[in-house]
């Protein structure tokens, strides 16, 4: 028999085993858990559902870090750029004497620059017009007692007047012929050039530019603090006007200033310093680095993916591991399947020495996780690097100038084929290939393959004005392959794994529906209970207290008979 005592249920308070001495609270308890099982079961599918569409997150943002790896490996069909990381560019500087190279030139090369060597003497770097005053100051802040005024600008260029007052220090002055600069391209500094003197010096602000002083009237303020001598001309000149000079292949060339980005289509020059008699070779050649970086990259984004994998197939102790949510996962399964089958495929538009993954040292591990022998890669970079290129990145041509290219999401690896386009009216009236003009949609200058046909993916562009027959060679590259496969999984617009997770996630908005009705007609039973064994209680109270009064009655009976 329980003892009594007070008990919460809910929302409800109340006392049990007053008057019974029976546990109330815990027949009713026992009762209510029977009644919500069911919503306890639902609970459990909704864990299992949730932990599945985090793991399905997981798929998707470690699989769209191997598409975002892959990227610089991929073709580009965008018009606005077309270089991949095969059409990097580096730059070697070597110097026939001790000299660094890249203390006379700075090197800078655009993709897809061709490739080539190049000889390169600085003869002359060039120089900004800089003079200085002879005569000294004592106190640059002091007045100057001049008054005039004189023009001031350079060669070619835009003179401005500046004026003088009696009353304007070494400084005062300074400050007025720069606030002409912006016109006369000319600047001013004071130079404390002893412990008590000062200077005025000028410099013009573009370099081969020969500074000029005309107009003078009044005092010759120049004149009198020893920058020129009267006759226009500068008493100490600081640094010769020049511009800089250079031979490239045995071409002497020379500009204003330094800057040689116009010489070579792609490469831009820049003199820092002048050495005559030193010769520069710069050798333009693919940036490998840069691909076997990206390539690297891919590996290791793509072993994190491996290894979650792994993960979701681990036995622990001959049981499924708690964290594997997708054992056995159909899904996982097709997932793996697609992007395992394309790691040992062949690519590239053949006749080359490699067409695989592994003749590159990329190969298989245990468990799937790829390795890279650096040393095979290398080599393969070094001496292969069109083949290199052949298999990472998909290859197109075409043998009209106005057609191109402009999307590849395809699964399609090799197609060659003729579109035949039918023009009038000035629009694209039909695209055909074969007769069939049923494979292609056509938006303006667009024509995308259809849904379901071997063009699916495929998005090509034709400003032509009249009718054309097309030839078009395709080769879809690893990269592209690759990344168009694991695309149909983790895109978040359209994607497998997308659709699954939204499914679960309405599945569980469904389930959780129920299992509030479930519990919601559970706690109704429980509250009913709680107020049938109240009036159980009060029932027995009250028989308790009519039985006691009996009692004292008859006991009192029984005292007066005695």
């Amino acid at each position: 028999m329980a003892t009594n005592g007070i008990t919460t249920l809910g929302n409800r308070t109340f006392l049990f085993g007053a008057s019974s001495g029976i546990d109330t609270s815990a027949l009713i308890e026992a009762a209510y858990n029977q009644r919500k099982a069911e919503a306890d079961k639902i609970d459990i599918q909704i864990t299992k559902n949730t932990a599945k569409v985090s793991a399905y997150s997981s798929l998707q943002t470690l699989g769209s870090a191997v598409q975002t790896a892959l990227s610089g490996l991929q073709k580009n069909y965008s018009v606005l750029s077309s270089e991949s990381s095969f059409d990097a560019r580096a730059g070697t500087l070597s110097s026939s004497s001790t000299t660094s190279p890249t203390s006379l030139v700075t090197v800078a090369i655009d993709p897809g620059t061709p490739l080539g060597n190049y000889e390169l003497e600085v003869v002359a770097k060039a120089q900004a017009h800089r003079v200085g005053g002879n005569s000294t100051t004592t106190d640059k802040d002091a007045d100057l007692n001049f008054a005039g005024t004189f023009d001031i600008g350079v060669a070619g260029g835009t003179a401005d007047t500046v004026t003088v007052t009696a009353d304007m220090s070494l400084s005062e002055l300074a400050a007025a012929i720069n606030d002409k600069s912006s016109t006369t391209g000319v600047t001013a500094s004071v130079l404390k050039s002893s412990e008590s003197g000062y200077q005025l010096i000028l410099t013009a602000a573009d370099t081969n530019k020969q500074i000029e002083v005309t107009n003078v009237t009044g005092d010759d303020v120049l004149q009198n603090l020893g920058v020129t001598d009267g006759l226009g001309a500068f008493v100490n000149e600081l640094q010769t006007a020049q511009g800089a000079t250079i031979v490239l292949d045995n071409v002497t060339i020379t500009r204003d200033d330094n800057d040689f980005s116009d010489l070579i289509d792609g490469i831009s020059l820049n003199v820092l310093n002048a050495e005559p008699g030193t010769k520069l070779q710069l050798q333009v050649t693919h940036d490998t680095s840069s691909v076997k970086d990206d390539i690297l990259n891919f590996v290791d984004t793509y072993n994190e993916l491996r290894n979650f994998i792994l993960s979701q197939q681990e036995i622990s102790d001959g049981a499924v591991a708690d964290d594997a949510v997708l054992f056995g996962d159909t899904l996982l399964k097709t997932m793996t399947s697609s992007i395992q089958s394309l790691l040992s495929g062949s690519y590239g538009t053949g006749g080359g020495n490699k067409e695989t993954l592994a003749e590159l040292g990329i190969s298989m591990g245990s468990g799937g996780v790829l390795e890279v022998d650096e040393t095979v890669l290398d080599d393969a970079l070094l001496n292969n690097f069109d083949e290199v290129r052949g298999i990472f990145e998909s290859s197109a041509t075409v043998d009209n100038a106005e057609f191109r290219f402009v999307g590849n999401t395809s699964s399609t690896q090799n197609m060659s084929f003729a579109m035949d386009i039918t023009y009038s009216g000035g629009a694209i009236t039909d695209v055909s290939v074969g007769g069939d003009n049923t494979l292609f949609e056509v938006s303006g200058t667009l024509i995308k393959g259809k849904a379901g046909t071997i063009y699916e993916g495929l998005s090509f562009a034709y400003v032509g004005t009249s009718n054309a027959t097309v030839n078009i060679d395709f080769s879809q590259g690893f990269a592209d392959m690759f990344s168009n496969s694991m695309d149909s999984f983790t895109s978040v617009t359209s994607g497998i794994l997308q659709t699954q997770k939204v499914s679960l996630e309405d599945q569980n908005d469904t389930l959780q529906a129920r299992a509030d009705r479930v519990t919601e007609r559970a706690e109704e039973y429980r509250d009913k209970l709680i107020d049938k064994y109240a009036a159980f209680e009060a029932q027995i109270a009250a028989s308790q207290t009519i039985l006691a009064q009996i009692q004292a009655i008859l006991d009192a009976s029984n005292n007066s008979n005695n």
